[in-house]
């Protein structure tokens, strides 16, 4: 790790103590008073001594412990932090790294990013087999330099709380081999030049989107070659993602629209999630009492990125100027579906069938999923859907043989064109070298 980012470390740990030592003691003090009251009234003011020095006691208790666990860990990153080797790598950089920033960001994200920490993940991309890179220029730069750059971008965003990495992570445990990715099966297969984002899901989604949009926009224009067509698949929250930042590009005029052809969610909450709308009622009904109000204060903690997963909100008025915390008010606003875009779906079911109460991949509804929803839809083409049921989770839609042949369908085109099944066998050869080559270089 750098030293700013030891010290952040320092910091963000000692904050999250804090609020845990709040929760206890809230918890304990709530507790507390409901059992003097209740003595009280059974014996009057013979309690009242007892009350006194219990609470004088637990204020020391508490306020010592939480001086020490909001101050000593920032002493610690501090230290620690001047003795760090100045040419040492981010934590960003790492594989672990990446994957712990990228839960933390999930759950506090826009928190650490408003204090500027050095912890808060920025919107990075790589190329299959390369290390995360800003966007837009260096990344321009490497695919100008690989001498694999082609027309054809398909454009890879994770879920909440994932990293680039996702992809990689999940072709390795299905497959036994990280680089066999959908990406890299799409460029092998039919050119795609395959592009993973990493970004910080903590955000609201309209935020990303935005970024996304203006981002791909100079992409296109410095890429080596002429982008022809661009495939934007979003896995969970990273499917909102795509929607939201095309639309945005459109209200934009923004140029990358015009050879932008699909859109794919894998297990894309469309219509919401109903973990989140859960908790968003669970944390009103824990308010209620002054034992449990604690348990909601901490939970509305969580990041706006988890909150915008209640009922799916994509773009800015979905929320802005709006309680972030009300009670399970639907305000979504329907964003455009681009014409002469192609938008596509799948889901996972534990179900075998797609109805019932388990035609959910533990996180992600199947209605939800296709957008189906009691007061609105989204009408994706039948033809477009697949459903993948039978013991199937969320994190099976990242590395799957039968999503992979849908994908590549969808991105073929109805009529089949773009296909590589009738390509010339020298040039899938050379693109086959390529990804063979890309295993002896890290993922990032």
């Amino acid at each position: 790790m750098r030293a700013d980012e030891m010290r952040d470390t320092g910091t963000l740990t000692g904050t999250a103590l804090a609020e845990f030592t709040e929760l206890v003691r809230d918890v304990h003090k709530a507790t507390a008073h409901r059992l003097f009251d209740a003595a009280e009234r059974l014996t009057g003011r013979g309690a009242a001594p007892v009350r006194l020095l219990h609470d004088g006691i637990a204020a020391v208790a508490y306020g010592s412990t939480k001086l020490g666990v909001t101050y000593l860990p920032p002493v610690i990153g501090f230290v620690a932090s001047s003795f760090a080797d100045p040419a040492a790598p981010s934590a960003h950089d790492s594989r672990r790294g990446r994957a712990v920033l990228g839960a933390v960001g999930g759950w506090a994200g826009d928190r650490i990013a408003e204090e500027e920490s050095a912890l808060a993940p920025v919107m990075r991309a790589r190329l299959h087999g390369g290390q995360l890179r800003r966007m837009p220029a260096n990344l321009a730069d490497d695919a100008r330099a690989s001498g694999t750059a082609t027309g054809r971008l398909a454009v890879f965003a994770h879920g909440l709380c994932e990293t680039d990495l996702c992809w990689s992570f999940a072709a390795e445990k299905r497959w036994g081999d990280r680089y066999a990715t959908y990406g890299s099966m799409l460029r092998d297969d039919d050119g795609w030049t395959p592009v993973y984002l990493n970004f910080n899901t903590g955000l609201h989604i309209s935020q990303n989107g935005r970024e996304l949009a203006e981002q791909l926009d100079e992409l296109v224009r410095l890429w080596p070659v002429e982008v022809t067509e661009i495939a934007l698949i979003g896995h969970s929250l990273g499917g909102l993602v795509a929607r939201s930042a095309a639309h945005q590009a459109e209200a934009l005029d923004l140029q990358w629209v015009q050879p932008l052809r699909h859109i794919v969610g894998l297990g894309t909450p469309h219509m919401g999630a109903p973990l989140e709308r859960a908790v968003n009622w669970g944390t009103h009904r824990l308010a209620r009492l002054p034992e449990t109000r604690p348990f909601a204060t901490f939970l509305n903690r969580r990041s706006v990125g988890i909150k915008d997963l209640r009922y799916g909100a994509v773009l800015e008025d979905d929320w802005l100027g709006f309680d972030v915390d009300e009670l399970l008010n639907d305000r979504i606003t329907p964003a455009t579906m681009l014409p002469g875009v192609a938008y596509s779906v799948a889901s996972a079911t534990l179900s075998r069938e797609p109805e019932g109460i388990f035609a959910m991949d533990l996180l992600v509804q199947h209605s939800s999923a296709h957008g189906i929803g009691k007061v609105r839809t989204i009408p994706f083409e039948q033809d477009r859907t697949y459903h993948l049921g039978g013991r199937k989770h969320h994190f099976d839609l990242l590395a799957d043989r039968s999503v992979y042949d849908h994908l590549r369908s969808w991105l073929a085109g109805a009529d089949g064109s773009g296909s590589a099944a009738g390509e010339p066998k020298r040039r899938r050869r050379a693109m086959r070298q390529r990804h063979n080559d890309s295993a002896n270089r890290d993922a990032g």
